[in-house]
């Protein structure tokens, strides 16, 4: 277990894995989920499965498979919740007990993506003030952790749609974040290690 590990609170099992094209199989039933797909979906497909197999395996369910829901989320096995992320060439999979855990959601992505061009329609107007107080390097990291927590948050939330971006604001605090949407509060954690961002949101 790799960068996922410092995100993990009691009751929550995480694995994640780096693609170095080692060889990896997808449990006979999921074959269906992943035939059409290109080759680089299909990997990555491969590669989320195998961390969310890993992830249930603390939980007892290590041989499950998992199904595909509404818009492509997976579906876990029954008094189980999770999420599952993948950006180039890595992925990061959450599961835990549906007696403790509400819905948890974890994102993965790369520093460079969000740039500021893309500002308006992602960010609310105090994201943006917070932004403008760091320099291009950080301001670009911080960018990617508020993008990031936005979409572990809609997977917690199980949000369901287009992802409003602006629905969700988030407040960037040491190690994590405070997310809040219509009245609810949501708090989760951040890691960064390189160009790598990891966030991770539950309830």
């Amino acid at each position: 277990m790799g960068l996922v590990a410092r995100l993990l609170a009691p009751g929550i099992f995480g694995a994640d894995m780096d693609d170095m094209g080692q060889p990896l199989a997808l449990h006979p039933e999921e074959e269906i989920f992943a035939a059409k797909a290109a080759p680089k979906r299909r990997r990555d497909f491969v590669l989320g499965r195998a961390c969310a197999r890993a992830a249930l395996a603390g939980l007892g369910h290590g041989d499950a498979m998992i199904g595909m829901g509404e818009g492509g989320a997976p579906l876990w096995p029954q008094g189980i919740v999770g999420s599952i992320t993948h950006t180039s060439i890595y992925a990061a999979a959450l599961a835990a007990e549906a007696r403790l855990f509400s819905g948890i959601g974890v994102d993965a992505e790369r520093v460079g993506g969000v740039t500021e061009e893309l500002w308006p329609r992602l960010f609310g107007s105090a994201e943006r003030d917070h932004l403008m107080g760091f320099d291009g390097a950080s301001r670009a990291i911080l960018a990617t952790v508020i993008f990031s927590a936005k979409e572990a948050c809609y997977k917690a939330w199980a949000m369901k749609g287009a992802l409003a971006f602006r629905d969700i604001h988030i407040a960037p605090e040491a190690g994590g974040f405070t997310a809040t949407r219509s009245g609810e509060i949501l708090r989760g954690r951040t890691v960064v290690e390189g160009d790598l961002v990891l966030t991770a949101a539950w309830f």
